[in-house]
């Protein structure tokens, strides 16, 4: 039987590989490709225990199913897809003002914070919206149009 350890590396190493910020179900079947043994309270209890000693980081994103990924800063910013529901780490530097505005408004010691941002990622808002052509200007055209003369049948059909 293998040890937890070897399911903690395998657990950092899928984290790794896909940064998503997967679901203790997502990490459990891919677990189960190279350690079909594993079970789901295993890779709870490895998941939890990591999240303990600050090497992940658990993130509930409002949802019933928490999402965990690799603790690169313990202060940093998520963007969440509406549409495809990927999840995107935001190169932003963390605003450790608002830590202080929070500490000061509630007596609450602050030590980190996250946060989420709401939209549609560029990948989805380009399926959705392809590039805009060229306006037209919005002013009313004042351009007087007059009805096209009537075919004489002399006249040879352009195509």
């Amino acid at each position: 039987m293998p040890r937890p350890f070897k399911y903690r590396e395998a657990i950092l190493t899928l984290l790794k590989d896909n940064p998503i910020h997967p679901t203790v179900d997502w990490i459990h079947v891919a677990l189960r490709q190279s350690h079909p043994r594993v079970s789901l309270a295993t890779v709870y209890r490895t998941l939890r225990t990591l999240v303990a000693e600050g090497i992940l980081c658990e993130l509930p994103f409002g949802t019933s199913e928490s999402r965990f990924g690799l603790t690169t800063e313990q202060r940093h910013y998520h963007f969440i897809c509406d549409a495809c529901h990927k999840i995107f780490d935001l190169a932003t530097k963390p605003r450790t003002s608002l830590e202080r505005v929070v500490q000061m408004d509630t007596g609450h010691e602050v030590t980190r914070h996250t946060m989420e941002f709401y939209g549609r990622c560029l990948k989805c808002r380009k399926k959705t919206h392809p590039a805009p052509r060229k306006r037209r200007s919005s002013a009313p055209d004042k351009r007087v149009r007059h009805p096209k003369p009537a075919a004489t049948g002399k006249e040879k059909a352009h195509e």
